[in-house]
């Protein structure tokens, strides 16, 4: 399997991946590592998206990305908008986590970057009480001066797969700006999955996990979020108008198609 054996979509210019499943996203990430393939995988939610738009050094690290999971009920219901195609959300924290299981069940290793000492600390503790035979062949928190010193501690574990904990967009930029120095096959930011890990945060409800809604229950917890996500109902109407547009142009190739006019 490939990349291009994956359906893919802009969400306002921005690439998203339509994997089927959590399993074929997995399947896809192992099959490259195996294959020694760089991937860069990036989770992609309307704020994101925004954050995209009017920032061109941003945008141009999710364009280095090779894999865009659909990450936030508003991209999901975008795709569907726009495309027409019903699509899973693949969560950055759940894709993490399936992961961890696949590096222990196909023998790969990995290295945790980020979160405060003590966090990365608990974090490892966590993994390693979950996963007995997972291979953890580094860690290091996020509060680092010596990037050089750090990225050469990731090459030397000789790592399958790169953790980054550093909070979003921090992390997308620095996995962006040090991809080429960095020798691990695959690389993900992973935002705020150790705080969950450790303990120091709790995930929200299944039922907001079912539902999409993630982002409310984080609203409450954090209401300092507003700021972050105040953007999203501008996103709501810029998706809005590319459907609009996308179904006139699907109207009038298929009115084309058939040979029909309409008026």
């Amino acid at each position: 399997m490939t990349v291009s054996d994956v359906k893919r979509a802009e969400v306002l210019s921005i690439p998203i991946t339509c994997f089927d499943s959590y399993d074929q996203a997995v399947e896809l990430i192992v099959h490259r590592i195996r294959n020694g393939t760089k991937t860069f995988c990036i989770a992609i939610n309307p704020e994101k998206v925004c954050f995209a738009r009017n920032d061109e050094t941003f945008e141009n690290v999710v364009r280095r990305g090779h894999v865009h999971i659909c990450d936030g009920i508003g991209t999901a219901l975008a795709v569907r908008m726009i495309k027409g195609w019903r699509i899973p959300r693949i969560t950055g924290v759940g894709l993490f986590l399936r992961l961890l299981a696949a590096a222990a069940h196909e023998s790969l290793s990995i290295f945790l970057l980020g979160g405060e000492p003590e966090t990365n600390q608990k974090a490892y503790k966590a993994v390693r009480e979950q996963y007995p035979n997972l291979q953890i062949a580094g860690r290091h928190h996020g509060y680092f001066a010596d990037t050089a010193g750090v990225i050469q501690e990731i090459n030397v574990s000789c790592a399958d797969m790169l953790f980054v904990a550093l909070g979003s967009p921090r992390q997308e930029r620095w996995l962006g700006e040090h991809l080429d120095a960095i020798e691990v096959p695959f690389c993900m930011g992973v935002g705020g999955s150790f705080d969950i890990l450790s303990g120091r945060v709790k995930r929200a409800p299944e039922f907001c996990q079912r539902t999409g809604t993630e982002f409310l229950y984080r609203l409450i917890c954090e209401p300092w979020r507003w700021r972050r996500q105040s953007v999203l109902p501008g996103f709501g109407l810029r998706v809005l108008l590319d459907a609009f547009t996308a179904r006139g142009l699907r109207i009038l190739v298929k009115d084309k198609g058939t040979g029909s006019i309409t008026g």
